[in-house]
C-alpha cells in the first residue's frame, strides 16, 4: 500500500537534494522546509525529565523525516538535533505538504491530523469529529463492533496488523513491552493504524482500560481511502508514522 522508495520516487520532482559534510552542521529550524534523510544519521533531543535533568535521545538514519509534523501544523521544531555523519537530506517546502494535506480526503486527512495530534501530546481535536461524521456514521453498518472488558487485552506486541480500530465508547492504553503506558486514549479516537501502513508487526500492545466498544477498520478498506491520494499525501501518512514511533521512544526513554 504504501512503498517507500515507490513514493519517494514518485514525489522527486517536487523537491531538492542538499549534501551536508558533517563539519557545517546543518540547521534544520527553518519552518518552511521538512527534510527526508537519504544517508547520514542525526541525533535527535527530546524534552529533558524534569527529575533527573536528563534529555533523551534517539538516532534519525536513511528514510527518517525530520520536520513533517511541524510543516503540515504550521509549527515550529522544538525538538534538537545534532548532525552525526555526513548527510544527503531531500528537501521538501513545508507548503507544498500542506496544501496537499489540506486537499486530502476525510480518512486520510484524519490519519495525518490524528498522528500529528498524537506525536505533540494532543487529544481529541475537531478533526477526529469530521471523522465521525464523514467516514464513521456512513459506514457504520458495514464496519465490525467489537466489545473488550476492562484490562483485556486488543492486540499483543509482535501480532499481525490486519485492523485498525476507533473508540466508540470507553477507553484504552496504548503499552511498552514492559507495560509502561505510552497513551490513554478516549471516546472519538483511533488506534493501531501504523502498523497497517508499514507491513510490520506490532510494535506496541493494547490493553482496555475501561469497558470499550470498538469499531473495526480492517487493512483492505485502509488501503481503498489512502490509494484515492497522491503520492505526497500517502508518502506523509507513512512519515508521520515513523515520527510517531520516535516520539513514543523518546517518551519512554523520558520515563526511565
Amino acid at each position: 500500500m504504501l512503498d517507500f522508495e515507490t513514493l519517494l520516487h514518485q514525489v522527486k520532482n517536487q523537491t531538492k537534494v542538499i549534501k551536508v559534510s558533517a563539519d557545517e552542521q546543518f540547521d534544520f529550524l527553518d519552518k518552511d522546509y521538512a527534510y527526508i534523510i537519504e544517508s547520514g544519521s542525526v541525533l535527535v533531543v527530546g524534552e529533558k525529565n524534569s527529575k533527573t535533568g536528563v534529555s533523551p535521545t534517539h538516532t534519525l538514519e536513511g528514510n527518517d523525516p525530520i520536520g513533517f509534523a511541524e510543516a503540515i501544523a504550521a509549527r515550529p521544531l522544538e525538538l534538537g538535533f545534532k548532525q552525526v555523519t555526513d548527510l544527503t537530506l531531500r528537501q521538501f517546502k513545508s507548503s507544498d505538504i500542506r496544501k496537499f494535506v489540506d486537499r486530502a480526503n476525510i480518512f486520510s486527512k484524519t490519519i495525518i491530523k490524528y498522528s500529528i495530534g498524537r506525536i505533540f501530546g494532543h487529544t481529541r481535536t475537531s478533526s477526529n469529529l469530521a471523522f465521525e461524521e464523514g467516514f464513521i456514521d456512513k459506514n457504520y453498518d458495514l464496519l465490525k463492533k467489537r466489545r473488550v472488558a476492562r484490562d483485556e487485552e486488543v492486540f499483543r506486541i509482535g501480532s499481525a496488523a490486519k485492523d485498525m480500530f476507533f473508540i466508540n465508547n470507553g477507553s484504552v492504553q496504548v503499552v511498552s513491552k514492559e507495560m509502561k503506558v505510552i497513551a490513554e486514549l478516549g471516546v472519538g479516537e483511533c488506534f493501531g493504524e501504523s502498523a497497517l501502513f508499514d507491513y510490520r508487526p506490532r510494535t506496541y500492545g493494547v490493553v482496555a482500560s475501561k469497558n470499550a466498544d470498538l469499531l473495526i477498520i480492517d487493512s483492505e478498506q485502509v488501503e481503498i481511502e489512502i490509494s484515492k491520494e497522491p503520492a505526497t499525501v500517502r508518502l506523509a501518512v507513512l512519515l508521520l508514522v515513523k515520527r510517531l514511533e520516535v516520539m513514543n521512544n523518546l517518551r519512554l526513554l523520558q520515563q526511565n
